[in-house]
């Protein structure tokens, strides 16, 4: 628990130099992306990013709506990257809704109708995140390189338990987003960036 807060507080130099003062839409309001990086769980353990307050989330709030993404601890031998929204088939109290889109970031300029977004489901099949790393996901298995990339044509869309909807690009995995990771690399190091808005407009 001790080296978990002090994996939280690495991370606040890092949040508190994200872009974007003001990330909520208005009429004529062009958005600019917030950036965090080098997310990262502590061994073996996950950690939790709320987009409504555009920080991490302690463990000890696991059980609440506070959250909207958990990210997985990765490690070179990970081959899978198991990341959940906070709905209310993982989590009783979760409120976080969402889809993949077969887009980049930068074309998404619109969130789907909310009868697009759904809840996460626990069986692997039913992922809103998948967790398939050979084409269809969000993330690519290189099997030569034995290195895990994000693909560069899914974007997750939400919506949180305050109705922003937020369009999610998964920019890096590896340390200070480095851009040829090798397999020695070190993994696990989340790099994401997104929009959000009190509308379902995300331009």
């Amino acid at each position: 628990m001790k080296r978990f807060f002090l994996a939280l507080l690495s991370c606040v130099p890092i949040l508190a130099s994200c872009t974007a003062p003001n990330p909520t839409s208005g009429t004529g309001t062009t958005l600019t992306p917030r950036i965090v990086s080098n997310i990262r769980p502590d061994s073996l353990s996950v950690i939790y990013f709320s987009f409504d307050r555009d920080t991490t989330v302690p463990i000890s709030r696991a059980n609440t709506d506070e959250w909207d993404i958990q990210l997985p601890f990765l490690n070179q031998n990970s081959r899978a990257v198991d990341v959940l929204l906070n709905s209310g088939n993982v989590n009783p109290n979760g409120k976080t809704i969402g889809t993949v889109v077969d887009s980049t970031f930068d074309l998404v300029t619109t969130a789907p109708p909310d009868a697009q977004l759904r809840t996460e489901d626990t069986t692997s099949s039913r992922r809103v995140v998948s967790i398939d790393l050979f084409g269809k996901g969000m993330f690519n298995y290189n099997s030569a390189q034995r290195t895990i990339t994000p693909n560069p044509q899914k974007t997750l869309i939400l919506k949180t338990r305050s109705g922003n909807y937020v369009k999610v690009q998964f920019v890096n995995l590896y340390k200070d987003a480095i851009a040829n990771p090798t397999m020695f690399s070190p993994l696990g190091y989340y790099r994401l960036r997104y929009v959000k808005s009190m509308t379902r407009t995300l331009k």
